[in-house]
């Protein structure tokens, strides 16, 4: 029997970060298929069906997204979270806020916005692997 694949978007624009993600649930022999964007406006016009995304019927929401809380010239990864805890067919996706920051005004940040996880980059990357690993059951 095919194991089938769960959708995770990854709004990230550092590629070694991306790479390096992909490269472990890879590994881990998790079955996603990875989306990647690297700004806010594109991922919130994939989950809205907007733009570039407005006719396509073959974007599948995602089983979780993964958001760097920081992107240059770009929307910040708590707005993205908001928008998600926000809208009615969009607030039972987990959300996992990635920030290489330590700063405990992060994390209470995206506990009230209602972030499922807070990844500082500086931890072990498999702590990341088990808590999607979980979330895709």
């Amino acid at each position: 029997m095919k194991t089938v694949s769960k959708t995770i978007l990854l709004v990230e624009n550092d590629s070694d970060t991306k790479n390096l993600i992909s490269t472990l649930f890879e590994v881990a022999n998790l079955p996603v298929s990875i989306q990647f964007f690297e700004n806010f406006q594109e991922v919130k016009d994939y989950l809205l069906d907007t733009n570039f995304y407005a006719d396509c019927s073959c974007c599948p929401l995602p089983t979780v997204i993964l958001a760097n809380a920081y992107l240059p010239g770009s929307m910040c990864g708590f707005e993205l979270l908001n928008l998600v805890k926000q809208h009615s067919k969009l607030k039972h996706i987990p959300v996992i806020i990635i920030s290489i920051s330590d700063d405990p005004y992060f994390l209470i940040q995206s506990a009230f916005l209602g972030a499922h996880s807070y990844f500082m980059i500086m931890s072990p990357y498999d702590e990341l692997v088990d808590v999607v690993a979980k979330l895709i059951v």
